[in-house]
């Protein structure tokens, strides 16, 4: 077998490829292993149900109610009833609808643009420095 071509530059760039993406595939295995561990200890030390310690009294009777003091400890004024007065009716009055007028639209004819006759013109060409340059003799 002939080894050369791993030495040449398609070789090189492919060879060099090929071991960082191994690189990059073992740093993804190993990452995503360690995220697992990590996951299931914080798990474990968070519990699902907050523990309730067994000294504190429960009262089962729901109608019971505890008294509400206000903030400030005084009394609380008592509110009326407000009276709300009915909305007054509207009244709706059917609105006439006239057709709107016909319109007809006529075809707008473009005309196509006039024919110009145009001549040849002869140029004569402008002698420059490049066409008067001639043979230069070596000295």
């Amino acid at each position: 077998m002939d080894l050369k071509w791993f030495f040449e530059l398609p070789g090189l760039f492919i060879t060099g490829g090929v071991i960082l993406i191994l690189i990059a595939l073992l740093v993804f295995i190993i990452g995503s292993k360690g995220d697992k561990k990590n996951k299931s200890s914080e798990k474990e030390a968070v519990p699902n149900e907050i523990p309730i310690p067994n000294n504190i009294p429960v009262e089962t009777n729901a109608n019971v109610q505890a008294p509400i003091e206000p903030i400030g400890g005084g009394e609380v004024p008592k509110v009326e009833p407000v009276q709300v007065e009915p909305a007054p009716s509207v009244t709706v009055e059917p609105v006439q609808v006239e057709p709107a007028p016909s319109v007809t639209v006529e075809p707008v004819q473009i005309n196509p643009a006039p024919s110009v006759a145009v001549e040849p013109v002869q140029v004569n060409p402008v002698p420059s420095e490049a066409s008067q340059v001639t043979n230069v003799e070596e000295i």
